[in-house]
């Protein structure tokens, strides 16, 4: 059975205008083909819907079913009308996962600006550890991921979103924390609190990259960007920290400053999952997220 929406759209206007000349103005239809739009149905269903004499009019079966199409009519608009308002923004649901660190700094500022263009989109933030980003996008918790560097396997792809220069964060009280910049040279003998296994083997392969006698004693292992900084600040050892995280300094009593020698830079990417397309909700959230992203002065400032 093959029934078209043409052919309910037909029968519905049929019934409601009492013939098929009147049917056919109201759907820019010839007589002839709400004639035959109405033929079909009536064959697809095995039953008359219409006597047709010197009026159109409903038979038992036509005035029995005309309720039940109708509701199918109403329920197929309903969803012409709800894709019509994801298109638009003005409703939909944005889930978002991110580092807990950029969640609170860098993001949250996007999602700010995202719900105030679009005050009818649902967020929903979930923060996380950075090595588990990609893999809350892969379980589909989320739509999109925001983060570091991380291999992402055959079915999540990533984008590139920005770059952002880490910094070395000491306790206020540290010997160095009055310096402008200080160089990884200076840093041999110091120890470090690690919170991402991952990032702490990209920055040992750059630094043996450049001098194969550098290397970062580990001081302790944690799994969250604050809890790095909270025991940075009590003196427990450095951290090597992207630079949104800034804004913290005060709170936890830390310096951030400029690395030399060489100077490392954090490449973040847009992840999700391969082959499923994005909503108009996320569509819109990854532009904005780009043209932040990108925007000089603001760029500037964040990384001075």
């Amino acid at each position: 059975m093959n029934i078209s929406f043409r052919q309910m759209r037909a029968f519905s206007a049929v019934a409601r205008a009492g013939s098929f000349t009147a049917a056919g103005r109201q759907l820019n239809l010839t007589q002839s083909a709400v004639s035959m739009l109405l033929q079909q149905l009536e064959e697809s269903l095995g039953v008359q819907l219409f006597d047709r004499g010197a009026t159109v009019t409903l038979t038992e079966a036509g005035q029995q079913l005309l309720p039940l199409a109708r509701r199918i009519l109403d329920d197929v608009n309903q969803v012409v009308e709800g894709a019509s308002d994801l298109r638009s923004l003005r409703t939909g649901l944005l889930r978002v996962v991110a580092p807990q660190m950029l969640a609170c700094t860098w993001l949250s500022a996007v999602l700010g600006e995202f719900e105030a263009a679009h005050p009818d989109i649902g967020l929903r933030m979930t923060d996380a550890t950075t090595d588990d980003v990609v893999g809350t996008v892969r379980r589909g918790e989320v739509e999109l991921g925001v983060g570091p560097e991380r291999p992402s396997g055959e079915d999540v792809t990533r984008s590139f979103l920005m770059d952002v220069p880490i910094r070395m964060v000491c306790s206020a009280r540290h010997r160095l924390a009055n310096r402008r910049a200080v160089s990884w040279d200076e840093l041999r003998d110091e120890r470090w609190v690690i919170y991402s296994s991952e990032f702490n083997r990209h920055l040992e392969r750059i630094l043996q990259a450049h001098d194969t006698s550098l290397s970062m004693q580990t001081a302790a292992e944690v799994g969250y960007l604050t809890t790095a900084l909270a025991l940075v600040g009590v003196g427990t050892g450095l951290a090597a920290v992207p630079d949104y995280a800034r804004m913290f300094a005060g709170n936890f009593d830390v310096r951030f400053i400029p690395l030399r020698g060489p100077e490392i830079r954090r490449q973040f990417f847009i992840y999700q999952r391969r082959g499923m397309a994005l909503s108009p909700a996320a569509q819109a959230f990854v532009a904005m997220m780009h043209r932040r992203a990108s925007r000089p002065a603001a760029r500037a400032k964040a990384w001075r």
